[in-house]
């Protein structure tokens, strides 16, 4: 199985890589769990993990047609050869076209509004910007602020 590196660095053990891996070709927990000779439950715990996940996902989304730039060439070679096709026989229809076209289209668009979804919601879960201000008056009346003000002077000591 072909996998290509993600654009982001997932940090992942060695025992988690292997246990994905297996899971990527098997596809089966209890399979990974029979094939490694380990408890399933372990299995389970490992494909639970946050970074395996996400490791997971990324070889699943870069791999095969889930690749969006092996789509976006199937597509293209699709609508290449129907165009070849309707100029060879001068009498095809400009239907078969169109909806290429369009599924294109509204795949391209689907891809972006995805791509500008993710960037919201990390741009939302990341650390926000907090600016604390304290405020020291020593003049506001308090019990606290006299007993500071007598400290300081030396008064009634």
């Amino acid at each position: 199985m072909t996998t290509h590196l993600p654009a982001e660095t997932v940090r992942i053990s060695p025992e988690a890589l292997e246990v994905a891996n297996a899971y990527l070709q098997l596809n089966d927990a209890r399979a990974v769990a029979q094939e490694l000779d380990i408890d399933p439950e372990v299995v389970t715990n490992i494909l639970a993990k946050r970074e395996v996940k996400s490791y997971i996902d990324s070889v699943f989304f870069d791999s095969g047609y889930n690749n969006r730039f092996l789509m976006r060439r199937a597509m293209d070679a699709l609508i290449k050869q129907k165009f070849s096709e309707l100029e060879e026989s001068q009498t095809g229809s400009t239907k078969d076209i169109a909806e290429l076209l369009q599924m294109s289209h509204k795949m391209s668009m689907d891809l972006m509004d995805r791509e500008i979804q993710l960037a919201k919601a990390q741009q939302a879960s990341g650390p926000q910007k907090q600016v604390n201000v304290q405020i020291n008056d020593a003049l506001d009346g308090s019990k606290y602020s006299q007993l500071v003000q007598r400290l300081i002077t030396g008064e009634g000591i």
